[in-house]
């Protein structure tokens, strides 16, 4: 079974406990509404917001947004309750689960399995696809074993936080890459994210950035966006309202790239009717890594359009 293509430019964590927060997303411009059950949600508050999860899923008019979900960890006493609840009550309406802190295959396996049980229980007609969100020192080290643990991975997600703190980074008072008083072409994280997103890609995924923590900053943001989009990044979380148009607009692909990939696209079907075994484009070789790419470039470019369409 081939992976979804979603559309993944922003990514909004909303806690599944905060009612107020739940209403105010469904009217925002996000790709993803991931449902948080994890960091923000005090410990004696999640069974309740397992039970909003559910109602969220069922109830609410997600439009065309990504249906997401982030489970508390495998290492909690709360991870396989997140699951069942949650996938056996409202699993048909769910696209993604969100698995945080991730440091070995086996983790998404395991959820594999429990989630193959429950859609054939269920009779859930689908496949729920699976995101490991990549926390520490080790998840990264073994981030192209995670890639390739589970056909249900659909990306890997960067979580600078808990990454810094593994690796003992000092703090520069932001929860986030990009900050201003960085040289624009040095980056204590270009290595974990070049990492992360060349294991995403060598397994066919998309690679999510983490949060920048300050809100109020929309240059910083900005800069942060264009760091990763460059080294292939599909997309990042945010933390605040204000910060989805900026994500949205660095994060989309540039009008003169996609009428590049549908000229890329058009020569290679008719290289492809006329049997010819190669193809060349203003004096220069297309290979099948550009057609796949020029395929990827112009699908997003066609979800975002439909995505205004229905938006109004």
């Amino acid at each position: 079974m081939d992976r979804p293509m979603r559309l993944r430019r922003s990514v909004l964590s909303v806690p599944a406990n905060r009612e107020r927060m739940l209403d105010r997303a469904f009217r925002l411009p996000a790709d993803v509404v991931m449902l948080d059950l994890e960091d923000s949600v005090p410990w004696g508050e999640k069974e309740k917001a397992r039970a909003s999860v559910v109602e969220a899923l069922r109830d609410r008019d997600w439009g065309v947004r990504v249906r997401a979900c982030r489970i508390n960890g495998m290492e909690t006493p709360f991870a396989y309750r997140d699951i069942i609840d949650v996938v056996e009550a409202a699993g048909q309406w769910l696209d993604v689960i969100v698995v945080p802190k991730v440091s070995e295959g086996a983790e998404i396996r395991a959820i594999d399995y429990l989630l193959t049980q429950i859609e054939a229980s269920q009779g859930i007609g689908k496949r729920i696809g699976l995101e490991a969100s990549i926390e520490s020192a080790q998840g990264m080290m073994r981030a192209p074993e995670i890639a390739v643990s589970s056909p249900r991975l659909e990306a890997l997600v960067f979580g600078i936080a808990d990454y810094s703190a593994s690796m003992g980074m000092r703090g520069r008072g932001v929860s986030g890459h990009g900050e201003a008083e960085h040289d624009p072409g040095v980056s204590r994280f270009h290595f974990p994210l070049s990492r992360m997103a060349l294991a995403a890609k060598a397994a066919g995924l998309a690679a999510i950035d983490a949060p920048y923590g300050d809100y109020r900053s929309p240059s910083g943001l900005e800069r942060s966006c264009a760091l990763t989009a460059d080294l292939g990044y599909d997309g990042k979380w945010a933390i605040h309202p204000d910060q989805l148009e900026i994500i949205n607009s660095v994060y989309a692909p540039r009008l003169e790239d996609v009428e590049r990939c549908r000229v890329v696209l058009r020569a290679y079907e008719e290289a492809s009717s006329a049997g010819s075994g190669s193809l060349s484009l203003d004096g220069k070789m297309i290979d099948a890594a550009s057609v796949r790419i020029a395929r990827v470039v112009v699908a997003q470019w066609e979800m975002i359009q439909r995505r205004q369409e229905s938006t109004g």
